[in-house]
């Protein structure tokens, strides 16, 4: 579409280059004048799916051909001349479309080539080596369930992502884990369709489910937006779980880590280019580079990663994002190192306050070990009876009779020189009295 180019890149895990497993992922992509469109399926590692590889082809196919015939089919709704014949749908009677038509369309034509290919390739002895007793007898040839197909698209189970853009709306659909992501002009990230509860570790939802169109929103997860409701996003990305497994597991921190990714890839596309980024043929390039390091360097599972990008609006938004992002970084940098500070200094609290309480610790045993030492010093000394304390009580004792000593000595002292002082006063001679005294002229 105008405006709009598609890409899409998928990659051999390492773990899978290792064991000599095939790669199960799959995406490819559509640019017409009309609609732009990329598609991802992620092919199921159990035992039992086998032919997942084939079956993320099968998927991403159909989806793509699903939605090039559906777009078609109802262009002529929006394209309308100066004599208006009816008004184009509104979003429930698109949605609806979307549901009863395209998505059905696409499992039931993924169901179909899917018996066609067991049909023509009916399933090996070496296939049915590692698959579990359950589903070796659901496979095998002369069970009559088999026969019919119930269980044989289990073989080719797979997730699917699958999103375009029309010059009058958009939309996507999703079945199973991987992440569907959008960026809009104020370079804000959307995941748009909900994700879905029940893909938890290695459980996902798949597109061979029997109910898998019976569950409504449960089973097939759909976003639909029409361009007169809200301008549409300059950027759209899919990616497998090759992608997303190497973020965190809380949603919201896995959703800002992508955002920051697909902003950097964003910017990428404005700067170098769309030959430059994912290569002329959309599968290569600096993109593949990327999923490479994904498939090699992290997780190791296959790695694909799908989009959407309006590049002249882009190149506009672009500056601007770089610098946000510069600040983020900074930002970020900023909090960690702090925040790597902080953490010293609370191990070093926590270093300092564990060696206090050792050291109070060793006190108290050693107060304890002293206390038993001495009371088994006792016990032994009242076996063999020696009085321990009486040392003790005798100095206590001698100690209030020597100040009681002391006490009366300083008291006999000061009687004694009382009375000599009293003698020495009674030896003096009496003076005479001076009035028998007769003086003489």
């Amino acid at each position: 579409m105008e405006g709009y180019q598609s890409f899409a890149v998928t990659v051999q895990g390492g773990s899978h280059i290792k064991s000599e497993t095939v790669c199960q992922d799959f995406s490819n992509f559509l640019n017409d004048d009309s609609v732009s469109i990329t598609v991802v399926a992620d092919g199921h590692g159990d035992s039992s799916c086998f032919r997942s590889d084939r079956g993320a082809m099968y998927a991403v196919n159909c989806a793509i051909k699903g939605i090039q015939q559906f777009v078609e089919e109802h262009e002529a709704l929006f394209k309308q001349g100066v004599f208006k014949k009816h008004d184009p749908p509104s979003h429930r009677e698109l949605e609806k479309l979307i549901h009863e038509k395209l998505i059905k369309q696409t499992v039931a034509s993924w169901n179909m080539l899917v018996m066609t290919d067991c049909q023509k390739n009916p399933f090996t002895e070496q296939e049915l080596e590692k698959v579990s007793e359950k589903y070796r007898k659901r496979y095998d040839k002369d069970n009559p369930e088999y026969k019919d197909g119930k269980y044989v698209n289990k073989a080719y189970g797979t997730s699917l992502i699958a999103a375009a853009i029309t010059p009058w709306y958009w939309f996507a659909f999703h079945i199973g884990d991987g992440r569907f992501s959008v960026l809009y002009k104020d370079g804000k990230g959307d995941q748009p369709v909900p994700w879905d509860p029940k893909c938890y570790l290695n459980v996902t939802t798949s597109i061979c489910d029997d109910d898998i169109l019976d569950r409504g929103e449960e089973g097939v997860r759909t976003f639909l937006s029409l361009h007169t409701d809200k301008e549409p996003p300059v950027a759209f990305f899919l990616c497998s779980d090759g992608i997303d497994d190497n973020y965190p597991a809380d949603e919201k921190e896995n959703a800002l880590h992508l955002y920051r990714l697909y902003r950097e890839i964003a910017v990428t596309f404005a700067e170098d280019g769309y030959d430059s980024t994912c290569g002329e043929d959309g599968k290569s390039g600096q993109i593949k580079d990327l999923a490479n390091e994904f498939a090699t360097k992290g997780k190791g599972d296959d790695t694909s990663l799908a989009g959407i990008v309006n590049i002249e609006e882009l190149k506009k938004v672009a500056p601007e994002w770089k610098k946000n992002m510069e600040a983020a970084e900074a930002k970020r940098k900023k909090d960690k190192a702090d925040a790597d500070e902080k953490a010293k200094e609370e191990a070093e609290a926590r270093k300092k306050a564990d060696e206090e309480a050792a050291a109070r610790k060793a006190k108290r045993e050693a107060e304890k070990e002293a206390e038993k030492e001495t009371k088994a010093e006792t016990e032994e000394n009242a076996k063999e009876g020696v009085p321990v304390k009486a040392e003790a009580d005798v100095e206590v004792k001698a100690e209030p009779e020597k100040k009681d000593a002391e006490a009366a000595k300083e008291e006999t002292g000061t009687t004694t020189e009382t009375k000599e002082a009293i003698n020495q006063y009674n030896r003096q001679p009496e003076p005479q009295n001076a009035q028998n005294v007769n003086i003489e002229a």
